[in-house]
């Protein structure tokens, strides 16, 4: 009769193991000595459950290197592949632009960009938000389309402007000045496009006022100036997208404007959550890089009064 070898620890260290086992691969819910109290049903429905969000996970995760950004860098890695095999010329230009391309396409990279542009400011909260007029400045609109009550609307950062300038206005009853004009020719009239918003929102039109000329933040910083001080208004707050926001106070403050900043429109949470999307070359991250980027152009060429 064959010996019978012995579990060392007995039972107990046996069914431990198991536990243990489990929680490597489902996580450390299954650690918890809560997810081992419930019946083996429900044990195993979630169990399922977990193995079912884990493979949609993993299936998005992979179907996001097919998708036009992540397939267009493992084109380039495919492409570099074949060069480097035959020692073709120019593959060293075409990695370092490849890598390039990668890096501001990707989650770390791009936060680690626009995150800082975003933070420079704090968003004044209630009883802390005082001034005499707020200044929105335009963020982009689209001619032609047709809108609820016109044609023309604003765009998406435009729109998430917009709305807090609306907000402020509603709470403080204070007059609001739009500053932004066309352009190009055919382009929409920014200005325009938001009183007309405005007036249809319950806002006043002696509280709307227009700067439809300017077609930059210099032009934005100019133009305001002149009507502040044409209103006698000396403390205004100025509400533009957070990543745009310490660009725009360069130039108001080169003006003469003391503004109170008053940022939104965020492209980054205030805490990143690392996932493995993190690594997956995104459209929306290289955006953002490219955002920055001119931000940070922006800056710099206003500090050298090249603007």
């Amino acid at each position: 009769m064959p010996e019978r070898t012995a579990v060392a620890g007995g039972p107990q260290t046996a069914v431990r193991r198991s536990q243990f086992a489990v929680a490597a691969i489902y996580g450390l819910q299954a650690a918890s000595p809560v997810f081992w109290a419930i019946s083996p049903s429900r044990r195993g429905l979630t169990i399922r459950k977990d193995v079912f969000v884990l493979l949609l996970y993993i299936i998005k995760w992979l179907y996001a290197w097919i998708l036009p950004m992540g397939g267009i860098v493992l084109a380039l890695i495919l492409l570099l592949c074949y060069m480097f095999r035959k020692h073709s010329p120019g593959r060293w230009a075409l990695a370092a632009i490849t890598a390039v391309f990668y890096l501001l396409s990707i989650e770390p990279v791009s936060n680690g960009l626009i995150h800082p542009l975003e933070t420079a400011y704090d968003q004044p909260q209630g009883a802390d938000v005082d001034g005499d007029v707020i200044i929105l400045l335009g963020g982009g609109s689209r001619a032609g389309v047709p809108d609820f009550d016109g044609t023309g609307q604003v765009g998406s950062a435009a729109a998430n402007r917009f709305l807090m300038a609306l907000r402020l206005q509603k709470a403080k009853d204070l007059p609001i000045l739009l500053s932004g004009g066309t352009i190009l020719k055919g382009d929409a009239n920014e200005s325009e496009i938001e009183k007309r918003m405005l007036l249809s929102l319950g806002v006043p039109e002696n509280k709307i006022f227009m700067d439809d000329k300017s077609r930059n933040t210099a032009e934005n910083a100019a133009f305001s100036r002149q009507i502040c001080e044409h209103q006698g208004w000396k403390k205004p707050i100025l509400v533009t997208s957070a990543f745009h926001m310490p660009r725009s106070v360069r130039f108001f403050t080169r003006q003469g404007l003391d503004v109170t900043p008053y940022p939104c429109d965020y492209h980054t949470s205030a805490a990143t959550n690392w996932s493995g999307y993190s690594i997956v070359p995104q459209s929306f991250y290289l955006f953002n890089s490219c955002l920055a980027i001119k931000e940070y152009v922006g800056i710099g060429a206003a500090s050298l009064r090249m603007q």
